[in-house]
């Protein structure tokens, strides 16, 4: 807990509550851990190294739109325009914003679909993109896949956008790994024939707009305890229908507005990251884990050598007896 506290860009409410949840979470191990994150802004960065904006998974189509039609630019600007300022708005409760974000979203799929985009631009688009991992993000989720700890990335973004950037830069989909985001269905010519519903967008991202039967459900039934990642204050209910009975870790990344957000980061999150392009407060969390579960086993191997010769005391003496 003062690692974290020391941490500059570290911001807690209640520390008492979070060392109260680190300590259960720490206790517990691994094996009893669940991970929910957000992806856009939260996996991937805000801003580069040098300051500029990154990109969503939806920007990689506001950028791929100069390919196709200026009139497609026009369009993707024009909703963002209009609804953007609505997603951030601190005065609007989640009621208000969630029939304005269903219409951003679907207008956006629909003009995906429109023209057709197909897998291979997808894919070249990718590549092209400004989407970056958040330093730390990669050896992050290699950690969390070492330790055989389930990872569900909540996306209101595109999910084969995320799954072609896995591959990209990891070379691979890790194993332990589940997506829940809006996906792509392709024709036999790999064009965008349609998406798959539900629809998930900012404010939806949870296990109940998604049916519990997907096997994966089943295999985090024991995990009690959940580590929850967001960008956003639609993310703070990522965990909603994932039964469990244990603690719940809130960490909220501040991107931007910090000064008109921050209030009801504040009050909402258990750990907001000011302006934190970096994965260092999770990865920091695993590693108590770790040391934890070390500082354990050497302490029963050490308990076990000595109980071996206790033992052995007993039955040398057993032996000068008799």
């Amino acid at each position: 807990m003062e690692t974290l506290a020391e941490h500059p860009k570290v911001r807690i409410k209640d520390p008492e509550k979070v060392s109260q949840k680190l300590s259960k979470i720490i206790a517990d191990g691994f094996e009893k851990l669940l991970v929910i994150s957000d992806f856009d802004y939260t996996f991937s960065r805000f801003r580069d190294a040098d300051g500029g904006e990154c990109w969503t998974t939806h920007g990689v189509f506001e950028a791929a739109a100069k390919h196709v039609s200026e009139e497609l630019v026009k369009e993707f600007d024009r909703l963002k325009t209009k609804y953007l300022k609505i997603e951030f708005d601190p005065t609007m409760s989640i009621e208000e914003k969630t029939p304005y974000m269903e219409e951003w979203w679907r207008d956006s799929h629909q003009y995906i679909i429109d023209h057709k985009f197909d897998l291979q631009t997808i894919t070249e688009a990718v590549r092209e993109s400004k989407v970056r991992f958040r330093d730390g993000a990669i050896d992050f989720l290699r950690c969390v896949c070492s330790h055989n700890v389930p990872l569900v990335l909540f996306s209101a973004g595109i999910g084969n956008i995320i799954e072609i950037f896995l591959d990209q830069n990891m070379h691979e989909i890790p194993k332990n790994l589940h997506i829940i985001s809006n996906m792509m269905l392709f024709d036999e010519e790999n064009k965008c024939k349609a998406f798959t519903e539900p629809l998930i967008h900012t404010f939806n991202k949870n296990a109940s707009v998604v049916g519990q039967e997907r096997p994966f459900f089943h295999s985090i039934a024991s995990r009690t305890n959940v580590l929850l990642l967001g960008d956003s204050l639609g993310d703070l209910h990522m965990d909603v229908g994932v039964e469990r009975e244990g603690v719940a870790l809130r960490i909220g990344f501040l991107n931007f507005n910090f000064e008109s957000l921050y209030p009801k980061y504040f009050d909402s999150y258990d750990i907001v990251l000011w302006d934190d392009q970096t994965m260092d407060v999770p990865s920091q969390i695993f590693t108590h884990i770790h040391e934890n579960i070390t500082a354990k086993n050497e302490e029963n191997s050490k308990e076990e050598v000595r109980s071996n010769g206790n033992e052995e005391s007993r039955q040398l003496a057993t032996e000068v007896q008799a």
